[in-house]
């Protein structure tokens, strides 16, 4: 049997259950509408906590006291940390190039000339592979004779264990959202389908009777689920960019705030577009092929 004859069935059945089509069009919508306001906004504070996540630096304090064997003692062990994998890279801050930074930062630079000399000790700033490998890195220096007793090693412990700990749980909540969205929706629009079935319960009962095989009596209900898919998943993706151009971009546009200024980003909206469709589609068909199993057990 040819698609056309498959897609006509699709079609002959939604104009016969219009009602039904359309509270599962409804559905999908809806869902879908959801699931696209949530991905790039899991997206965008993902990538936010991400670029935070790079700035996360290690200083380590030299002794103005050291030795210059020490502080190259110091350097092996960064570029031996560095080697293994820890340690992505690593400077060298000299006592000059801390006061040409500090006097930078400064909006008085003035003050700076009344001090009797320069205060501010060498340093090595430290750039980990992965903040949560920090704690490695300084067990392996902590013991070294060069690092300054009363500075130490200083990375911001607190503000780097609350941004893991923020990224660890965005990342587990999207993704439980995520799933619990898909599986609500495949839910939802299965038994919106089941309506459409038990209005031709009959009809699919005496196909198997008379020998159709179960893909036969499938294809038109895949179908059907399909489209009602589609056209859901168009409907939301077109609500969705009318509130893209007509709230956040305006939002973005006006706000002058540190976030929307950052370089996090999200996913493009013709891309999200294309995935909600393909999704609205993969959840039609799943809904309508899951349902009608029990009605295929005849």
């Amino acid at each position: 049997m040819s698609p056309r004859f498959f897609l006509a069935e699709a079609l002959r059945s939604i104009r016969a259950n219009a009602a039904v089509s359309i509270a599962a069009t409804v559905t999908v919508l809806i869902a879908v509408f959801i699931l696209g306001a949530f991905i790039p906004s899991f997206l965008y504070v993902q990538s936010t906590v991400d670029s935070q996540k790079e700035r996360v630096d290690i200083n380590v304090f030299i002794s103005d006291a050291a030795t210059v064997p020490q502080v190259e003692g110091l350097r092996s062990q960064l570029t031996a940390l560095q080697e293994q994998g820890p340690i992505e890279s690593f400077t060298y801050i000299s006592k000059d190039e801390a006061l040409v930074k500090l006097r930078d930062r400064l909006n008085d630079p003035s003050i700076l000339e009344e001090l009797p000399g320069n205060p501010l000790p060498a340093s090595f700033e430290v750039k980990p592979t992965d903040p949560e490998r920090s704690d490695e890195i300084i067990a392996q220096l902590q013991d070294s004779p060069a690092i300054d007793p009363e500075l130490g090693i200083s990375y911001g412990k607190e503000t780097a264990d609350r941004l893991l700990s923020v990224a660890r749980f965005i990342q587990w909540a999207g993704l439980g959202l995520i799933s619990i969205l898909l599986v609500a929706s495949i839910l939802l629009i299965g038994n919106t389908i089941r309506l459409s079935i038990f209005a031709r319960r009959r009809e699919v009962e005496v196909m198997k009777l008379v020998g159709a095989t179960n893909w036969f009596i499938r294809w038109p209900f895949v179908i059907e689920g399909v489209i009602c898919g589609l056209i859901g998943a168009a409907l939301s993706v077109g609500l969705l960019f009318a509130v893209k151009v007509g709230v956040v971009d305006t939002w973005i546009r006006d706000a002058d705030s540190a976030l929307t200024r950052d370089s996090a980003t999200t996913i493009s909206f013709p891309l999200l577009g294309l995935l909600l469709i393909a999704s609205g589609a993969i959840v039609g068909a799943l809904g309508s092929g899951i349902t009608l199993r029990r009605f295929l057990k005849v």
